[in-house]
Formats: C-alpha cells, structure tokens, sequence
C-alpha cells in the first residue's frame, strides 16, 4: 500500500535559510494551498516545504538570482501582473515594473545582471507580448522583440549569450532564439512548442509540444541548439509541460497535468526515472531550482501550517525512443 505523508508548511522566520555546503537541491514553485497563489520552496527529497510570498494576492513563476540571494517572481498584489523581487534575507519585497501593463515571465541571467521579462506595454492588443531586459532594480530596461506577434517565457542559455523564447511571429508558435541583446533572431522549432529551458551544458534545449513523433498530448522534448536531432523525453499518458533543467545537469523537474490537477514531477536526465513530488488536489507548477548553495533549515522561529500529504513512493518511467 502506498504511503502517505503529512507535511507542514514553514513559513518564514529568521534564519530559515542555511549555506550547505553539499549543495543540497532544492526547487520552488507556484501552488494554490491556501486558496490562491504563492511561492513555495522545497527540497527535492519532498522535505521543508517552505511558503516564501505568503500573501492574499497571487504570486507565480519565481526565478533565482545566481547567488540565491533573491528570487523575481509576478505579483497581482497592486491590481495588475508585475514583476517583483523578493530579498531572502530581508525577507521583502520590493515592485520593479510599474505599469498599467501586463508584465510576466521573468528570467534572471546567469551573471545575475538582467532579468529578461515579457510584456504588453507597447502593444495595442493585450495578448501581445515583446521580451525585455532590466536590471535588477528595474533599471535600464530594454526591449528585444518588436516585429509582431506573441513573445514570451525567455529563457538564458547558460553562458548569458543567448536567450530563447516562443513567438507567434511566424505563425506557428515555435521556440526561438535570439543574442542577449536581441539580435540574430531565428526559429528554432518548425512546429509549435512552449516553455523553453536549457540544458546543463547549453547544448540542447528543452521544450513542450504535441506537435512531434505522432504524440496524442503535449510532452516534453529536447533539440540541439542548431534545430536538430529532436527527442522524446517522456512519453506518460498525462500532459508535461514547463520543464527546468537542474545546473549540474542531472535532473529536469517539470510539470505534469491531470484532469486539472498540476503536480511537480523529477525526471533523472541519466536513466528517465521519474519521480512524483507533489500530490495535491489543485495547481503546483512553474518549478525552478534553487542556488545550490541555499538549502531550507527549519528551527524554533519558524511557525508551521498544513501542508497536506504529499506521495512517498516514486514513480518509475524508462525514457521513450524517439523512433517507434
């Protein structure tokens, strides 16, 4: 019989972050616990869930400064999507956009100089987006795209040269590529696809589409940087979507659907084991990895909630050939 257990939610108290040195991997995420939105973090043995927003409005899709000492993330909290950042160790937050735009996806650079964001604030339809960069006091901004079309999710290679994105610029919605400073744009995908990340190493990038290999739902993929050599990397009878690639290349954490039900699942890039994190009733999705030299370290100061059960077992899948 499968096990089940009880965790708690650690809200923040001081000193509940720790350096570890053994690089404990640790990631976070969006879920609806409470009744709405907010910024989670956990280790990936499913320990310390920890609730880092903890507020009324909504908050989603966090990105980490490379020191860890910070996270961007998008807040409703004055009434319209914004870009936020959060100080881990002061424990606030401070508002970097401040429009009457819509303002979503952030992406914090490896050399921790720009967060990458899309935004509706020179369109005249809503829906549209363009790719900026500002710094990260909200200073400096820049905008990269601006020939039409929806833009959206950029990602940075992991040199800080290169940054992919989808666009609709083409008709199809496929992931692009563009340099750091928006120029040499070009289409990575000739089908549609979503949620670019890159590997580890830069050499590949991960996406979602159900576009590829006769698959029925969207699953997960990876493509050299140069368009070729595409392959299945799960082929479950779920939709996956939003995937992240741990830095040291080990893991890809991702988001997996279920009749409305979003769960965090852990893929082992070596042999495709998978690994169901989350079991919730409800939405846990945009998973990110945190610095590894930040792990989450309860003590007496920090005041606990229900969390609610979380699966122990795991969940074991082989990966799919890409020819069947």
């Amino acid at each position: 019989m499968k096990q089940k257990l009880v965790w708690k939610i650690l809200l923040i108290g001081s000193s509940l972050l720790t350096i570890n040195a053994w690089g404990s991997k640790t990631i976070s995420f969006t879920a609806d616990l409470t009744g709405n939105l907010d910024i989670y973090i956990m280790d990936i043995n499913r320990k310390n869930p920890v609730n880092l927003t903890n507020h009324p409005a909504d908050d989603t899709s966090p990105t980490w400064a490379p020191d860890g000492s910070a996270f961007a993330y998008v807040s409703r909290r004055d009434g319209n999507p914004e870009i936020y950042v959060m100080d881990m160790r002061a424990k606030e937050s401070r508002r970097l956009t401040n429009n009457q735009a819509t303002d979503i996806d952030p992406a914090w650079s490896p050399d921790g100089r720009w967060i990458a964001f899309a935004s509706n604030q020179h369109r005249e339809h809503a829906a549209d987006t363009d790719i900026y960069i500002m710094d990260p006091n909200g200073k400096k901004a820049k905008q990269l795209t601006n020939k039409g079309g929806h833009n959206s999710t950029p990602a940075w290679s992991p040199d800080g040269e290169w940054i992919a994105f989808r666009s609709t610029l083409d008709g199809i919605g496929g992931i692009h590529l563009m340099n750091a400073d928006g120029k040499k744009q070009r289409a990575l995908t000739q089908v549609s696809a979503t949620n670019p990340a890159w590997a580890a190493d830069g050499k590949e990038i991960y996406f979602s589409s159900d576009m590829l290999d006769n698959v029925e739902l969207p699953t997960l993929f990876a493509v050299d940087v140069d368009g070729g050599n595409p392959r299945k990397l799960v082929n479950p009878a779920h939709t996956c979507e939003d995937p992240a690639a741990s830095p040291d290349g080990q893991w890809i954490v991702y988001v997996a659907t279920q009749g409305g039900n979003k769960d965090i699942h852990l893929l082992r890039a070596g042999d495709g084991v998978i690994e169901q994190l989350t079991q919730e009733p409800g939405l846990e999705f945009s998973p990110a990895w945190v610095p590894g030299e930040l792990s989450v370290s309860p003590n007496a100061d920090t005041r606990a909630t229900l969390w609610g059960t979380l699966k122990q077992g795991t969940v074991k899948a082989r990966l799919q050939s890409t020819h069947h």
